[in-house]
């Protein structure tokens, strides 16, 4: 079993323990933490007012409260703006150094499934000397993005990385920070962007822009080899007549149905 676990690389564990630890995520937080089981996980993110997000994290359930798998560079300051949220909660947060988010390509004892993620099992475990190994060989071919790599603080919208379709947005929870701008988006019909899967014949370059004549689409976000995530105007995309082309390479971008715009609602 051993032999198949990685430690990934950049992260932070962020532990909330105490009997108000999951209520105080779920007015604050855009993903529904009370119907979240010990042994589970699920995506999450903590948004500006104007709904954009400020860090995203992975939860994992457990029995005495939560623990936040969360990217080192935006883990200090999530712990203190949770602090500064949770008022008379009674709830202790902590980084604790001594845990290490783990993954496999295969389940283990312990493990919970990845829901953005095909063939991804993950835990949370005492740090030792796991080999070390990112997800970006995995996550770039099914076109997920992921925060410090693709995006960093206030510069998408949790629609824009998908996270409402990777189960990370309660859409029926009730309020937390930054929800009317992203609810008005889905009762409106108007989530533009999207990040996609795209492949081509020939290595592809982040930051590169995608092109179908001489509308620009989209942009690569990040590249491994012949795969990126591209984040892409769906509304341009579904126009495009012509060849998509990132440079003088012709791409080939995956639309998932459950990434296909919504049609906005009809007025009576």
């Amino acid at each position: 079993m051993t032999e198949t676990l990685f430690r990934l690389p950049a992260r932070s564990i962020l532990t909330l323990t105490g009997p108000d630890a999951r209520s105080l995520l779920q007015r604050v937080i855009t993903a529904d933490v009370e119907t979240l089981e010990a042994g589970q996980c699920r995506p999450g993110a903590l948004l500006t007012p104007q709904g954009k997000i400020i860090s995203d994290f992975m939860i994992f359930g457990r029995t005495d409260g939560l623990w936040l798998d969360v990217h080192e560079s935006a883990a200090e300051a999530l712990k203190k703006r949770l602090t500064l949220y949770k008022l008379k909660a009674d709830v202790a947060i902590a980084l604790d150094e001594a845990l290490m988010p783990v993954w496999s390509p295969s389940p283990f004892d312990g493990a919970a499934t990845d829901p953005r993620l095909t063939g991804v099992f993950r835990a949370i475990l005492p740090s030792d000397g796991t080999e070390i190994r990112s997800l970006d060989a995995v996550e770039i071919p099914q076109g997920v993005p992921a925060f410090g790599r693709d995006y960093g603080e206030a510069e998408v919208f949790p629609t824009d990385v998908n996270l409402d379709v990777y189960g990370g947005v309660g859409w029926t929870k009730g309020c937390f920070i930054g929800q009317e701008v992203v609810s008005r988006m889905k009762r409106r019909g108007t989530i533009r962007k999207r990040s996609l899967a795209v492949a081509a014949d020939a290595p592809l370059q982040t930051g590169a822009s995608i092109t179908a004549g001489s509308s620009t689409i989209g942009e690569i976000s990040a590249a491994s080899g012949h795969n990126a995530v591209g984040r892409v105007r769906l509304d341009r995309l579904e126009a495009a007549s012509e060849t998509l082309m990132v440079g003088d390479i012709e791409v080939r971008i995956d639309l998932p149905d459950a990434l296909k715009p919504e049609p906005a609602p009809q007025k009576v």
